[in-house]
């Protein structure tokens, strides 16, 4: 048990810090400006499907204006900010 202990840490050290980190961001104009405009911004779990379609889901009608992805090579923890705009 004790060397276990001690291996387990190690090897989720080595996996998430060893590979570099992959950023990508896109952002679209949503034809809508100042006061009229609402936006709405949620960070999200690109792994998990049932998250992306709950999120997803809960702004329908609203025009997805930026998302940006964060990952690394090996692709433990992709995460993401998505951002949506509607008229108010």
């Amino acid at each position: 048990m004790g060397k276990l202990s001690i291996l387990l840490p190690l090897v989720c050290v080595g996996l998430a810090s060893c590979a570099p980190a992959n950023i990508t961001a896109s952002k679209w104009d949503s034809g809508v400006s100042g006061a009229n405009v609402e936006t709405r911004c949620e960070q999200l779990d690109m792994r998990n499907k049932s998250e992306m379609d709950s999120i997803f889901k809960k702004y329908d009608g609203w025009k997805l204006v930026y998302i940006s992805e964060y990952t690394t090579e090996h692709k433990i923890g992709t995460d993401a900010a998505v951002c949506f705009e509607r008229a108010k």
